[in-house]
């Protein structure tokens, strides 16, 4: 798993703007998978604004006059991007992060006590005999999806 991100990771680093987008969004797709320390949460939301940013410039400049100055915010944008990349670099190789495994059970049971979903969903979705087998791989991109907004919950809640 992190050896794919780091992959994408050096192909970022040694791209131009016009095709950093082929190695930005599956990276992004990559490190929901990944939880770290509160640094790691801090360095994934500024490389997720960083990138966006990047992103909506590389958009802009495909369809107005202004191309060049685009392009030129959008080269800005990607050193930016670079640098969180070094510094999630170095988190991958001190083996800070490790990828994050899904419990259906678990995440649910959270999510339920956070006050995310009612008590007949609850005992709706816990008393479903499928729910350990949940393995496809849609089911764990929507429950990765689900522990990254219970994580942001939580992050906004608690300030």
């Amino acid at each position: 798993m992190t050896d794919k991100i780091a992959v994408l990771i050096e192909r970022l680093l040694a791209c131009d703007p016009k095709t950093a987008k082929k190695y930005l969004e599956p990276l992004l797709l990559k490190l929901e998978e990944l939880e770290g320390d509160q640094y790691f949460q801090e360095l994934l939301l500024s490389l997720k604004r960083r990138a966006r940013n990047l992103l909506e410039d590389l958009r802009h400049s495909r369809s107005s006059k202004l191309r060049e100055d685009w392009l030129r915010l959008a080269a800005y944008d990607l050193e930016e991007v670079r640098r969180e990349l070094l510094h999630l670099q170095e988190l991958l190789r001190e083996g800070k992060v490790k990828t994050r495994e899904p419990e259906p059970e678990r995440l649910l049971r959270e999510i339920y006590q956070e006050g995310g979903m009612s008590e007949a969903t609850w005992l709706m979705v816990t008393n479903h005999p499928s729910l350990s087998k949940c393995q496809s791989g849609e089911a764990r991109k929507t429950l990765l999806r689900l522990s990254s907004l219970l994580q942001e919950l939580r992050r906004i809640r608690n300030g």
